[in-house]
């Protein structure tokens, strides 16, 4: 099934809308939403119901969280801050799971909506609703006056969640006891179908987020609703698997003889209901070692998500003795060696091998490693450890391995890929189809245009486009610092400008290839560190990590990426006009008279490429 996470997000947040709870006469309406041209009916629909699924306290102000789940099952996360006073209900929605962010966002949008700026909040959404900021990259957003500011940062995707600073966990760690948290993850890992129960929504959603994030590396992958709302209460009687948090007030109106076997846990109560033995199909001395690490209750930082973490490793870390690494052909998984690996908890690693969790973080890791990007997170350096501890020296074969494999696939190169196509995994094949399609259309595009392009060369007088038309963004004033100096992976999705101002494509091939004196501000940014950007016109960026890296160890084996497929020998030579001309030659366009080709008037030929990694090219 995959992750249900979108990997490619073209915004911070999809919508903001405000939601009234309506009365005995009406049900609960959307008052307000940003931006007004926001089409998915469906969604829009489903907020309301979502946002009040049953009575809220009207004594406190309070967060929760539900996901709308689209047709190709990614998430649509929805965040949301109820007010007592106002009697609304604040809603942001995102295809990013960032909990604790989105709350703060939902802070200012109050404090806007209650002061005399209140005017101020359209421009101020506005300037919030762009790309969200990449790792090592902070937003931020200036509003009120210069006197208040929104900042944004891009969480580590390398860290656990920690206490206090992960909301979510922090509320389900103080609500419920070691032992019912060690009985709920046993019955996540069965795939049990799991009801949490309780009054607030704000503890029941967090509850729920909490839980699934104790799975990591894995996560749920059967039905996933934090709160269910009343209208949809039958989804109990659903014969799969489910985690699905449950209003008290929709529990009691629930039978529990037509929902079966279901494990319930009630976080008001602190108590865990389960028809099943779940923690006693798993190794005694493993749960004897979690439950004393969630013990202590004063624990903070990331050791509540590290016990979890290292039980996981204890249960499953075995699988990289399983991959099976052959030269020339892709990587693959062998289930009968997974299985020896652990040989006092045999009959659980069966079962397990069946399960949706276990076989989508499996695909997810060979997908990884046949694509040459490797992969480095907090498990496998827990993995390692573990190893280490044992004595088996399972991490250092199967690094060495990956090496050996990488480094015949890079010798072969082209050929390689050419016999195993019909097999690639699918982000290798869309890469490729994607760098094919962008040169059939731009030479579409320019061969429309042939005849529109002055050949003097020279700007239109009647457009004067300056970089502050261009990238105006009203009253709020927001601002981009970049802290990382390393270029990204990915290619940044295409920029959408203002669509108030309407541009020449003289002028934008202009403005992109003559004006040298300053770089594109959707470029690369390993060329400068610190700056200020302005908010509408900021890109992703990241960091280019090693493609072959299985833990923290350093290696001397150079990048490998299938997409880059140069001869070795040419790897370090400056890319001249002359190739870059050929290249526009073969798709039939010559720019030559604009200059577009002249790199060294005004900048050095290391810094106007230094912006691009090696072996990509960039269509603007």
């Amino acid at each position: 099934m995959g992750s249900r996470v979108r990997e490619t997000v073209k915004f911070l947040f999809e919508l903001f809308c405000e939601v009234s709870p309506g009365d005995h006469l009406k049900e609960p309406y959307v008052l307000f939403k940003y931006p007004e041209s926001y089409k998915n009916e469906e969604e829009i629909k489903s907020i309301p119901k979502f946002t009040f699924p049953c009575s809220l306290e009207n004594s406190f102000a309070q967060h929760y969280s539900f996901v709308l789940t689209s047709m190709d099952s990614k998430y649509t996360f929805c965040f949301c801050r109820y007010d007592p006073k106002a009697n609304t209900a604040l809603v942001i929605l995102s295809h990013l799971p960032w909990h604790d962010i989105f709350y703060k966002l939902l802070n200012c949008i109050a404090n806007i909506i209650n002061s005399p700026e209140r005017d101020q909040l359209h421009s101020f959404l506005e300037a919030c609703r762009i790309r969200p900021p990449m790792p090592g990259h902070t937003l931020k957003v200036i509003y009120n006056a210069g006197h208040s500011v929104f900042t944004c940062q891009c969480p580590d995707s390398n860290k656990l969640p920690s206490i206090p600073d992960n909301c979510n966990l922090t509320e389900y760690f103080s609500a419920v006891d070691t032992k019912c948290m060690a009985g709920l993850w046993a019955a996540l890992l069965h795939e049990r179908r799991v009801a949490i129960v309780a009054s607030k929504p704000s503890r029941l959603s967090a509850c729920v987020q909490a839980a699934n994030a104790t799975l990591f590396p894995m996560s749920w992958q059967h039905i996933f609703i934090p709160i269910l709302p009343k209208h949809l209460v039958d989804y109990m009687l659903a014969p799969m698997p489910f985690l699905i948090g449950v209003p008290r007030s929709v529990m009691e109106n629930v039978r529990m003889s037509e929902i079966g076997d279901v494990v319930i846990l009630d976080v008001d109560a602190n108590e865990l209901r389960s028809p099943f033995n779940d923690l006693e199909t798993l190794p005694p001395e493993l749960i004897s070692s979690l439950k004393k690490a969630l013990s202590d209750k004063n624990a903070l930082g990331d050791a509540v998500s590290r016990a979890f973490l290292r039980a996981l490793v204890c249960l499953i870390g075995g699988y990289r003795d399983a991959i099976k690494i052959e030269n020339g052909q892709l990587i693959t998984f062998n289930p009968e060696a997974f299985v020896k690996t652990r040989k006092n908890m045999q009959p659980f690693l069966r079962k397990i091998l069946q399960s949706q969790i276990f076989q989508q973080f499996i695909d997810e890791r060979l997908d990884l490693l046949n694509s040459g990007r490797g992969f480095n997170d907090e498990f496998e350096v827990e993995c390692n450890a573990y190893a280490d501890k044992l004595n088996t020296g399972s991490g250092q074969k199967l690094k060495q391995q990956y090496r050996d494999w990488a480094k015949t696939v890079k010798k072969e190169g082209g050929a390689f890929f050419k016999t195993v196509k019909d097999k690639a995994n699918p982000a290798v094949q869309s890469a490729v189809k994607t760098v094919r399609q962008g040169g059939k259309n731009m030479k579409s595009a320019v061969r429309g245009l042939k005849n529109k392009i002055p050949k003097s060369g020279s700007r239109p007088s009647s457009i004067n486009t300056t970089d502050e038309s261009r990238y105006s963004c009203g009253s709020a004033t927001p601002v981009s610092s970049d802290s990382s100096d390393s270029p990204s992976h990915d290619l940044p999705p295409p920029r959408e400008p203002p669509p108030a101002l309407t541009l020449d494509l003289l002028t934008e091939m202009e403005y992109l290839f003559v004006n040298k004196s300053a770089q594109r501000r959707d470029s690369f940014p390993n060329s400068s560190r610190n700056t200020e950007i302005s908010l509408p016109d900021k890109a992703p960026c990241g960091s280019d990590t090693d493609l072959i890296k299985l833990d923290d160890s350093p290696t001397d084996l150079e990048d490998f990426d299938p997409l880059k497929l140069r001869d070795k020998n040419q790897k370090n030579e400056p890319i001249k006009s002359s190739t870059d001309s050929a290249l526009l030659h073969e798709y039939g366009l010559d720019f030559s008279r604009f200059g577009l080709l002249d790199f060294n008037a005004g900048t050095s030929q290391q810094e106007a490429t230094s912006s691009v990694p090696k072996g990509w090219t960039t269509f603007n």
